[in-house]
């Protein structure tokens, strides 16, 4: 989740002059589910995050719709968001020992 957050923080970085966007602070809080039951094999839930919710602060006097819109870009841009949203193909490349 902590990788979302990051991606999500380096867009707002990288592209919000071109934006036309001030900001005093940013953050972003994120929040998941887990059956930790599923985690620890004791059940057949799978191990993973049953739902992730994130919530975008700015410290702003930028107006809420032009924010909103920013937002959009920020969610649309983010190639972590993207790839949690719509699975991607996920295989192990190897083992190295060394």
């Amino acid at each position: 989740m902590s990788a979302l957050g990051g991606c999500q923080a380096i867009v707002v970085a990288a592209f919000a002059k071109a934006h036309k966007i001030t900001y005093e602070d940013f953050y972003v809080d994120i929040k998941g589910d887990i059956d930790l039951d599923g985690f620890m094999g004791k059940s057949d839930v799978r191990p993973g995050l049953q739902e992730v919710r994130y919530k975008i602060h700015f410290k702003t006097n930028e107006p809420r719709n032009k924010m909103e819109k920013f937002v959009q870009f920020v969610e649309r841009s983010c190639p972590v968001g993207d790839s949690i949203e719509h699975a991607v193909k996920f295989e192990n490349a190897g083992i190295i020992l060394e």
